[in-house]
């Protein structure tokens, strides 16, 4: 999955969707207390504890985007290596490792398996991908070699862009994290129902880099990274 040039998105930017919060109700039993000590004796206690066991069993969904961007900020911000004027001091590799540090606490806040970031000599205008079979995302050197502010938030954008692709693979066949039905649904049409497109399907060179801006996986990683960026005030 590509995160394409700035200027290339620039030409084609689309209006984001609305994101409404999908708020979950109480869980059954969640409050369930024993008034007297005979109700215990009764199997009463041991009926509810099964419940509650298997209701803490299940899943616990990871928090809306918005959410996810404040708390991915606080992490950020405790590292110092990623801060600005520390990064344009630091060799490639260093910045490769700082930016690792970041994506276990992305994965860990989306509640998602983390995955190795790598930096390589992509052709331009790629800015970097996410491969799901080896659960890599791989971030152009163009953009982690380079010193300049521009690049240095290019760099970090792709991370949490390929990292989101990583989070909607999670959903689709690990394990349902995402609060929201909507957005599982939209991504299981693109990616299992239609397929992915990577620029490469004959449909992409037919209807131009507007088929692939508007599948909803990349709209909803575009979003993401937007929403995080924002919240670091990058």
């Amino acid at each position: 999955m590509f995160e394409m040039e700035k200027a290339v998105m620039e030409e084609t930017k689309l209006s984001t969707p609305a994101f409404a919060d999908v708020k979950l109700s109480t869980p059954a039993f969640a409050d369930v207390k024993l008034s007297t000590p005979a109700e215990a004796e009764t199997g009463i206690f041991d009926e509810t504890q099964g419940r509650m066991e298997t209701i803490h069993e299940i899943p616990e969904f990871a928090p809306s985007m918005e959410v996810q961007a404040g708390l991915i900020r606080e992490e950020f911000l405790r590292i110092p290596e990623l801060q600005y004027e520390n990064w344009k001091e630091l060799t490639v590799e260093e910045r490769v490792a700082a930016m690792n540090a970041l994506e276990q606490h992305v994965a860990r806040i989306a509640h998602r398996d983390p995955i190795t970031v790598l930096s390589e000599d992509l052709e331009y205008p790629i800015m970097g991908y996410y491969n799901n079979q080896d659960k890599i995302m791989v971030v152009s050197e163009f953009s982690v070699g380079d010193d300049s502010y521009e690049a240095y938030v290019k760099a970090l954008t792709t991370l949490f862009h390929e990292g989101r692709h990583a989070y909607q693979d999670y959903n689709l066949e690990v394990c349902r994290v995402e609060q929201s039905d909507e957005f599982v649904a939209a991504w299981a049409v693109n990616n299992n129902g239609l397929g992915y497109d990577n620029g490469e399907r004959l449909i992409f060179k037919t209807r131009g880099i507007m088929h692939y801006f508007t599948q909803p996986v990349e709209v909803d990683a575009r979003v993401f990274a937007e929403t995080v960026i924002k919240e670091l005030e990058l």
